[in-house]
């Protein structure tokens, strides 16, 4: 018994000496925001170790196990690299982008004969595509699979083993392996939007590598924002700054980032830009510190303010006792609002809310769009037809008839109307968001007969005022859509059918969705607490998604309201 506790003791020592060693944090600088819950700091504590080519492998077994191969980025794609040729290996080039498609089970390899004599011969690998990744990480889905061959190209060696000689650059991976984001993982490049206010997210996917920090530092600093979302962000990253070491290793939990000589004539305003969109892009790596460097020399950047997009936890709810938050079977109501909605003239069918719900856009039963605020009501928008409306953070109130999807208006707090030409191809609109940091448009649309659920940039002037929306960026293609909102800074919740079911499908932008069975009758969704992403109402019953199940929240509640936050 006694050796017994003194075995105990010493495991229980080694444990607490190893977590004393592994507890390095920043003890200087500005308060960080860590890893969201859904996020990854970039490592895996499994990894999948695929098997190299045997001797007697055919052209075709070759391929397919290259293919298998390559969803392992050890040690730079090692074991993949074996099934190539000497040349070959040194010219493949794997985190060029991803072919993403259905499954392994619907791969083809097609290739001639070959004989003892052979010395060359060609595989074409054809698969069903439903999505890629291109050089710069950028993610673009597809309706439906659709057909595509890859051709390889391959050699006997001198032990007369067949090689690949001819590659194409990147590597494929089924649907739902990429979903698991254990080979590229999504990190959200940060810019700012056009009035330096809100940080707004352009979702990449890199390799999970020891360098991924660096490709985030580079894709940010030498590279481009989307082009779908170009015309809608900012960055500091302007004019001949640009990166004086690419490489960059963090330690422990701090980056350096050398910049060029030309940054020395950057204002401190701009330097502290330039740390802020780091920083928040690095958090995906676990990088909480950032350190701008000139010439040797650190620039004691600051850090700039950017505006919080979190929402109230509690839902804003109208019920038969009123309007207000619902926390604990009670509501709090708001002064200058709650009292204006409760004695609305007409049933209310819908509302948006601007932060803490000061001033709020209400549609009543008859189609008209109305703003609250400080003890008024002013109608808005009268025109026959109109969707629910949407607020942004700067006070603009968005409405838009369901059967006109280019006629848009942005109404000002002064209620004057600024036209902004919608999507020209669409006959239809079922539903739209603003997200929560002003520089992107949510559409549910129908276009040639089919559904789809579109994001635009929003084109603003210097103090917020919106004047355009830029090139549509197609992110799902829903059977049916009844409402969309957003559920967080990348991820758009898509209310809709799915031949006789009821789903809620949540799409990042910027990559793939996760699908799940909503409750019956439900008709809106709105973003969620900390906890659970999500709410929805169906039915006068409230429901809050928390892990796989939906959990009744509330009942009598006629309309749920979406929060912008911020």
């Amino acid at each position: 018994m006694r050796i017994a506790r003194i075995a105990r003791a010493a495991v229980i020592a080694m444990a607490l000496l190893g977590l004393t060693a592994c507890a390095s944090l920043p003890v200087t600088g500005d308060v960080r925001p860590g890893l969201a819950a859904n996020q990854s700091d970039g490592g895996s504590d499994l990894a999948f170790v695929p098997q190299g080519p045997s001797d007697g492998m055919d052209p075709k077994e070759i391929v397919r196990g290259f293919i298998d191969a390559a969803s392992s980025p050890k040690d730079s794609w090692g074991i993949a690299r074996q099934f190539l040729t000497s040349g070959e290996a040194q010219k493949w080039k794997p985190d060029a982008g991803v072919t993403i498609d259905t499954g392994s089970a619907e791969r083809r390899y097609d290739a001639p004969e070959v004989t003892k004599e052979s010395t060359s011969t060609t595989v074409r690998l054809g698969l069903q595509q439903t999505a890629t990744v291109d050089e710069t990480g950028a993610y673009s889905g597809q309706p439906v699979g659709r057909a595509a061959e890859l051709p390889f190209v391959l050699e006997k060696n001198k032990n007369g083993q067949w090689r690949i000689s001819q590659a194409p650059d990147g590597i494929v991976l089924d649907a739902d392996s990429f979903a698991a984001a254990d080979v590229f993982a999504p990190y959200s490049l940060q810019y700012f939007d056009p009035t330096w206010t809100y940080l707004v997210p352009d979702v990449r996917w890199f390799p999970k590598r020891e360098n991924t920090a660096s490709r985030i530092v580079q894709s940010l600093v030498g590279g481009k924002p989307s082009p779908w979302l170009a015309n809608g962000v900012r960055t500091a990253f302007t004019g001949d700054v640009a990166l004086g070491r690419n490489t960059v290793t963090p330690e422990s939990q701090v980056a350096e980032i050398v910049l060029t000589d030309a940054a020395l004539d950057v204002d401190p305003v701009t330097l502290s830009r330039m740390r802020t969109q780091l920083e928040r892009s690095l958090v995906g790596v676990g990088v909480l510190q950032v350190k701008i460097t000139i010439a040797g020399r650190d620039t004691n950047a600051g850090s700039a303010t950017a505006a919080s997009t979190a929402v109230d936890p509690r839902p804003l709810v109208l019920t038969d006792k009123g309007f207000g938050f619902l926390a604990g079977g009670a509501l709090t109501p708001i002064g200058g609002v709650s009292a204006q909605v409760e004695g609305f003239p007409q049933p209310i069918t819908a509302i948006s809310a601007a932060t803490g719900a000061q001033r709020v856009a209400v549609q009543g039963a008859d189609g008209v769009v109305y703003a609250i605020a400080d003890g008024k009501t002013d109608q808005i928008d009268g025109r026959g037809g109109l969707i629910a409306p949407t607020l942004d953070p700067f006070g603009y109130i968005w409405t838009v008839p369901a059967q006109a999807p280019a006629s848009i208006d942005a109404w000002s707090t002064s209620v004057a109307p600024r036209p902004i030409a919608g999507p020209q191809d669409a006959s239809q609109v079922t539903s739209f968001a603003v997200s929560r940091d002003g520089a992107r448009l949510a559409m549910a649309l129908v276009a040639g007969g089919q559904f789809r659920v579109e994001v635009f940039a929003i084109t603003r002037d210097d103090r917020g005022a919106p004047t355009a929306l830029g090139q549509a960026n197609v992110i799902a293609w829903p059977s049916g859509a009844v409402d969309v909102g957003w559920l967080d800074d990348t991820t758009v919740g898509v209310l809709g059918a799915d031949g006789s079911n009821l789903v809620l499908r949540e799409q990042q932008v910027g990559g793939p969705a996760r699908t799940v069975d909503a409750p019956d009758a439900a008709q809106m969704l709105a973003p969620g607490s900390p906890t659970a992403n999500v709410r929805v109402l169906g039915g006068e019953v409230l429901y809050q998604r928390s892990g796989p199940n939906w959990q009744q929240e509330g009942a009598g509640v006629k309309v749920l309201a979406v929060q912008l936050g911020g």
